[in-house]
């Protein structure tokens, strides 16, 4: 919650002196290492070095005090997440030689440090990936020259855990892929027989490994999009993995997915649907309430739910609601409106939610009934909680009652024009309403998205979008789930963006940085963060063009121009041939 309120407070700032050119944009997502580091494996294979800088970039930001790195920021730190990130940036600093090359180093050691006795890290997946870094590092001749023995160490720590490997059982294919692909063994590796995602996976360690892999599948998670782009370079999982970044990174989303879709009802927040929505498929009812729960939702998205036929052991206000939803999908809702009936109580329906639920639902669907003996109790336990104090804290009763029950008494006490029990609802809400225009689940308890957005939509229903109430909760969810990223200004050579920090880039060599402005004379491109504390984005923008040159023997090379050289080659020969 404190990083929440953080983002929040950054965001206002941000908002009150953000330029003209600022695009407000959804900010839901969370940037993670394993997504970032294969969709810049990817990228880099597929020459798209400006996005490459990107998620290195991000997973920079992401990295603990010691150089290595948990599945997200502040989690704890691991073998197999380090090893994601060492491979990215290896491919980061043949873009832009000297950005990453102490990180790099720094987490081989942190690797080493962490090896367990019997040569392992953590567990088999986490030793793979850490054997294929490290040999990586070694390879690629990144290894910090004034490090006095420290490629030795490299040396047995890689021999050590390919001796694990070999020892140890996988307990599962992404285990026994990956651990193939450490040990080199393309030959089982293709003798596997896999389905899902655990095709790219093995199509990514083949390709790895230098095998021709053919693969044209469909899959719906960034890590699988990620390797099958680098195993085949297809177009179609490279437009996928691009439409699946954000802000320079890949992860996945900050918030639940239920949350968005109750904010996609408020006005003005309709995109977060197209968001959430995609992810809405993962959750399935367990039972029959979670059914009626999800009814909503699965409509929201323009998805038929799964309907409970049983109606005994469900609640009053979830007959009421699959009346509802039967209603929104021309099904017939009679059994429901009969059952309902037929167990009203003096106008009571088990307790205040309950009650007041039915009744909106009833004049929703113009059933025919008295609703006084409802109201009247309405009425009568609105006053019983105002008037009502706790003995043990002295607090009033409606303290703890959840905040959504006064959003439907607003509909309620509205649509049947109950002034003064209208009025004493609203004050609750003002009361229990933060500074920041969020409201809790119950007073004094932690801010909620779903409980913000359940008002701002009942005070929407009844018609009163005009409060301060209503203005303060959407300035909440705007300041919560948006950000104003502006674009940085051309002019000329100069490229200027306020709060930014630009990272130089030339002849593939990191240059150093500057901040809210750069001269881009000369330059492969540069880098924007964006701002520079607490990063909300990261872009790259290419002058000349970013170029990777590998290492070798401690040389660099300049794969550009060595493609330059044997295309001139080609056009000698054909010319002396001619001859």
């Amino acid at each position: 919650m404190r990083k929440v309120l953080a983002v929040v407070f950054i965001l206002a700032l941000m908002a009150s002196s953000v330029p003209a050119s600022a695009k407000i944009q959804p900010y839901v997502y969370t940037p993670t290492v394993p997504e970032t580091a294969f969709a810049v494996l990817a990228l880099y294979k597929t020459s798209d070095y400006a996005r490459v800088l990107e998620g290195c970039e991000w997973l920079m930001a992401l990295r603990t005090p010691f150089d290595s790195w948990g599945y997200k920021y502040g989690e704890e730190h691991e073998a197999k997440y380090t090893a994601m990130a060492m491979m990215a940036l290896m491919r980061g600093e043949n873009i832009a030689r000297g950005r990453y090359n102490s990180t790099i180093n720094s987490a081989a050691y942190w690797l080493i440090y962490k090896q367990n006795p019997d040569g392992s890290w953590e567990d088999y997946l986490g030793t793979a990936l850490a054997v294929l870094a490290l040999k990586e590092f070694l390879k690629g001749n990144y290894i910090n020259d004034k490090l006095i023995g420290f490629k030795k160490q490299v040396e047995e720590a890689i021999s050590r855990g390919e001796g694990y490997l070999l020892s140890a059982k996988p307990e599962n294919d992404v285990e026994r892929i990956f651990g193939y692909l450490a040990l080199g063994d393309a030959e089982d590796l293709e003798k596997m027989k896999v389905e899902g995602r655990l095709k790219a996976y093995q199509a990514f360690a083949l390709a790895y490994l230098g095998k021709r892999v053919g693969l044209d599948d469909d899959f719906n998670d960034t890590l699988s999009i990620a390797m099958a782009l680098y195993a085949t370079g297809n177009e179609k999982y490279r437009k996928e993995l691009i439409e699946r970044e954000h802000f320079g990174f890949w992860g996945t989303l900050h918030y639940r997915i239920l949350d968005l879709l109750s904010v996609s009802k408020v006005n003005g927040f309709s995109e977060m649907r197209t968001i959430a929505c995609p992810y809405l498929q993962k959750i399935t009812p367990g039972s029959n309430w979670e059914a009626v729960v999800l009814a909503d939702y699965y409509l929201t998205c323009n998805r038929t739910p799964q309907l409970p036929s049983n109606l005994s052991g469900l609640l009053p206000w979830q007959v009421a609601e699959l009346a509802r939803v039967k209603s929104l999908l021309g099904e017939d809702y009679s059994e429901e409106v009969s059952y309902l009936l037929s167990t009203e109580r003096d106008g009571v329906w088990r307790d205040f939610y309950n009650t007041e639920y039915v009744v909106w639902v009833f004049k929703g669907l113009n059933v025919s009934y008295n609703y006084n003996a409802s109201l009247i109790y309405l009425s009568n336990n609105l006053t019983w909680m105002l008037e009502t104090t706790e003995a043990k804290t002295g607090n009033p009763v409606y303290y703890n009652v959840p905040t959504y029950y006064f959003a439907y008494a607003v509909i309620v006490f509205k649509e049947f024009g109950m002034e003064r029990e209208l009025n004493e609802t609203l004050k609750i809400l003002r009361e229990r309403q933060y500074p920041n225009g969020a409201f809790p689940y119950t007073q004094g308890s932690i801010a909620g998205i779903t409980s913000t957005a359940k008002v701002l939509w009942a005070l929407q229903e009844a018609d009163l979008t005009g409060t301060e109430i209503y203005e303060r909760g959407t300035a909440f969810l705007r300041s919560l789930l948006y950000a104003d990223i502006p674009e940085p200004e051309t002019n000329g050579t100069a490229v200027v963006l306020a709060n930014a920090t630009f990272l130089l880039i030339k002849n593939s060599a990191y240059l150093g940085n500057t901040t809210g402005r750069v001269c881009t004379n000369g330059l492969d491109g540069y880098v924007v963060i964006y701002p520079s504390k607490s990063p909300l984005s990261v872009m790259a923008r290419e002058v000349n063009g970013f170029k990777a040159v590998a290492r070798e023997n401690g040389r660099s090379i300049n794969y550009v121009y060595i493609a330059l050289a044997g295309a001139l080659l080609l056009v000698a020969i054909a010319v002396w041939k001619k001859r």
